[in-house]
């Protein structure tokens, strides 16, 4: 049994055997920064306010338009400036920049030729999680996507999770679930599935809480095939 918080050099298959892979969007699968950016560079000038540095940007993506907007606007302006983030971004920016990470593809094309179960959880609106997969080819490898709207609650609740195993009816224990944010982590984990911590991605510091320890640290996607091969 693996504890939380391993640190593998050399890869090791995972030796309880798994049966599905979910995978964060923003950050893991895809590189979706600038194009989410320049939605959120539209909004801010709208309302007047300075826009910050796209590295700054870059610290808060992982907990949809509300979580790169909290930080920069009044309470009281953000639920218009979400509508009119999301708006920018399907409208203007959808995959103007965005790309798969390197590796990603040739990593989903051997899980899926294998028979792994594929699923997406993102904090994105559903619709625009299908809209980004479908634009850079990457949809027909999925057997589920499930954006912030479809649980009863979104990472890192673990519900969301568990929505997932569910409908495609795995035991959370043969889940893998990648993501390059402490959210990813700490919703996989209480929700009993095995974690990994996607280093190629716009990686948020993890704490000391044990829910916040990952099974797997991996520097490129790639290295998913040595965990569950």
């Amino acid at each position: 049994m693996f504890s939380y918080g391993e640190v593998l050099e050399n890869v090791e298959k995972d030796p309880e055997g798994l049966n599905l892979i979910i995978f964060d969007l923003d950050g893991t699968l895809l590189d979706t920064a600038l194009d989410l950016y320049l939605a959120f560079k539209d909004t801010l000038t709208d309302y007047g306010f300075e826009v910050p540095p796209f590295e700054e940007f870059k610290k808060h993506i992982g907990g949809g338009a509300y979580g790169f907007l909290q930080p920069f606007l009044p309470e009281e302006l953000l639920e218009e400036a979400l509508q009119r983030v999301r708006r920018y971004y399907l409208e203007r920016y959808i995959c103007v920049h965005t790309k798969p990470f390197e590796g990603i593809e040739e990593t989903l094309q051997r899980l899926k030729k294998e028979n792994l179960l594929l699923a997406v959880a993102t904090n994105k609106i559903t619709e625009g999680a299908v809209r980004v997969l479908k634009r850079t080819g990457l949809i027909d490898y999925f057997d589920l996507i499930v954006g912030r709207d479809l649980p009863p609650e979104h990472k890192p609740s673990p519900l969301h999770i568990t929505y997932i195993t569910k409908r495609l009816n795995v035991k959370p224990n043969k889940a893998l679930v990648v993501g390059d944010r402490k959210d990813d982590v700490v919703a996989g984990n209480l929700a009993g599935a095995k974690t990994a911590y996607a280093l190629w991605g716009y990686i948020e510091p993890l704490g000391e809480r044990e829910e916040e320890k990952p099974h797997y640290r991996l520097e490129k996607p790639i290295q998913i095939l040595d965990v569950v091969f």
